[in-house]
């Protein structure tokens, strides 16, 4: 019996058989994510082409920094994310003044917007995941040298922690009415960067907050660590969390190694970090067949370690959901 998107994604994140493999990509959108609008037209054109089973909605990489005052320029070309030239903290006194900012009005309104505008068209369709960063991973956005200043003075870094989880909560709040199923919460500090205490208060404490605070009982979460060698069993001791998303196919743990620590879904498998380095189509496709014959369990939801590079051309990604949509579900 062929099961809905919805049907499908759902028995992926626990784990149980799927009538066919399930797959989620995404990449950033230079130049359209600058509007509602143009985050609507590319987000559907993109759905359009390549049909995956759950949308990440991309907005652009400063999006929770520039109601604080950060300047923008331009995109990194490989990763298609917006370019901050000048960060909001210069300065560990800059924390005392920073003034909060409404999750509903200014950068982070428009993303609200956006959501609403693509929850028009995927609502019934498509399960949608709205993309926020963890507190911390915003604080760093906003000052370079937050580890630094957060060992100089930590009740005052603390307490702005605390005040940009209300934000993101909000901001939450504000995308799950506005037509989300659930959210993609990303955090770049889920490993050695921080030492093991400050990590649990840094990272997992505030993270906790944001699930337990922002989202529904029948909302999802998907859990993105990025770098190398995350804390993956504290990872996934977080509450409510249905996924876990890493760079696997790059670091530890590998696949059969995360599916011992976490029994919901796994998102990865897919490299697409060096898929505009392979020239032949056929060893994209290997390499897929490969990760899911080494696997060999479920509840694995094909998708990149992080986002689609802005090199990976759509012949390539045509090629990797052909090669899913061929693979016999565990």
């Amino acid at each position: 019996m062929k099961l809905d998107k919805f049907e499908r994604i759902n028995k992926a994140f626990k784990s149980e058989p799927t009538d066919f493999v399930p797959y989620a990509l995404w990449k950033h959108f230079p130049e359209y994510d600058k509007t509602p609008e143009g985050l609507l037209k590319a987000h559907m054109e993109f759905q359009k082409k390549f049909d995956s089973d759950v949308m990440k909605i991309s907005i652009h990489g400063r999006t929770f920094v520039v109601d604080f005052g950060a300047e923008l320029g331009g995109y990194n070309p490989d990763s298609g994310s917006r370019i901050c030239i000048k960060q909001p903290i210069q300065d560990i006194d800059d924390w005392e003044t920073l003034e909060v900012v409404d999750s509903n009005s200014g950068e982070l309104g428009k993303q609200i917007k956006a959501m609403e505008l693509i929850g028009r068209e995927t609502e019934g369709k498509i399960p949608t995941m709205m993309t926020v960063f963890s507190p911390f991973m915003v604080a760093s956005q906003m000052d370079a040298k937050i580890i630094e200043h957060y060992n100089q003075n930590p009740k005052l870094i603390k307490g702005q922690i605390k005040m940009l989880t209300s934000l993101l909560t909000d901001f939450i709040k504000g995308a799950i009415n506005a037509g989300a199923n659930g959210i993609f919460l990303a955090t770049q500090h889920f490993n050695n960067r921080l030492e093991k205490q400050s990590r649990r208060e840094l990272e997992f404490d505030p993270m906790e907050s944001l699930i337990k605070n922002g989202l529904k009982a029948d909302n999802f979460c998907v859990i993105h660590l990025h770098g190398d060698n995350p804390d993956y069993e504290l990872a996934s001791q977080l509450p409510h969390v249905t996924a876990i998303n890493w760079h696997d196919q790059q670091t530890t743990p590998n696949l059969t190694e995360a599916r011992k620590m976490y029994s919901g879904a796994l998102l990865g498998g897919l490299n697409t970090e060096i898929w505009s380095q392979i020239p032949k189509l056929s060893e994209i496709g290997e390499k897929i067949i490969s990760v899911y014959n080494t696997f060999k369990g479920r509840g694995l939801i094909f998708s990149p370690g992080c986002v689609v590079p802005q090199p990976v051309g759509e012949e390539q990604l045509t090629f990797a959901v052909k090669t899913i949509k061929n693979l016999k579900p565990n």
